[in-house]
């Protein structure tokens, strides 16, 4: 896969630029807990499980508040580390999949419209970088790191049975939004988001749960995981 922009420590020059960041970073975290409750009350319920807690219902304050935090926390994380030009298509793990990934925690499912608006700000982010480094090379990573991420995620899906699709869609915009940066924050993402699902699954196995469990969360704090090793 090309690599058009690399992942970088930010220089004392840029120090201005990641105090705004950091700003923005808050405000994200803001504008989530205000926004959260409408999209929750918004989405449609899922039907393949009636067991399973109803979206709206999942509006308390602790969650709204933990998934707020997480919002802040990764932007912040994304604004330290990854090139400015690409913190709209990080944007999208961020915000909109964070929520996604925070319903999995309690429900399993991730909303197939919560994975839509992430492809929706990821391949705006793509047009982004490709505008700011005037090439289309940023967009051809993205696609390249979509088709190979999420490819590997579907046939994952279609030979063990054991991934839901709403996985496959968010893997299809992790690859996208990290091979923006590199081949090997792409690759590093999907071993750390692989692993940190398996163990997941396994806790919960441990702790007695039967049944499906959230592969998501693990699955998208693999990416800042790949973000934040040094060596990537």
């Amino acid at each position: 896969m090309p690599s058009p922009v690399a992942p970088q420590l930010v220089s004392i020059d840029a120090l201005p630029l990641l105090a705004w960041g950091l700003i923005g970073a808050a405000l994200l975290g803001v504008a989530m807990a205000a926004l959260a409750p409408h999209v929750l009350r918004a989405l449609p319920e899922p039907l393949h499980d009636p067991e399973a807690p109803r979206y709206s219902s999942l509006a308390t304050p602790g969650f709204i508040v933990t998934t707020a935090a997480l919002t802040a926390l990764g932007s912040a994380v994304v604004v330290w580390r990854a090139d400015p030009a690409l913190w709209l298509a990080w944007s999208s793990l961020t915000t909109v999949n964070v929520l996604a990934c925070a319903i999995d925690a309690r429900t399993t499912w991730l909303p197939a419209r919560l994975s839509w608006a992430g492809w929706t700000l990821a391949a705006l982010g793509m047009l982004a970088a490709g505008v700011a480094a005037w090439s289309w090379l940023p967009v051809v990573a993205g696609l390249v790191g979509a088709l190979v991420v999420g490819g590997f995620f579907h046939a994952v899906w279609r030979l063990s049975g054991q991934l839901g699709y709403g996985d496959v869609r968010l893997a299809t915009t992790v690859g996208a939004v990290t091979a923006l940066s590199s081949p090997a924050l792409a690759l590093w993402a999907l071993l750390a988001g692989t692993l940190l699902g398996a163990l997941t699954g396994l806790v919960l196995r441990a702790c007695g749960r039967v049944g499906g469990f959230p592969y998501g969360p693990g699955l998208l704090t693999g990416a800042f995981v790949a973000l934040l090793l040094p060596w990537v």
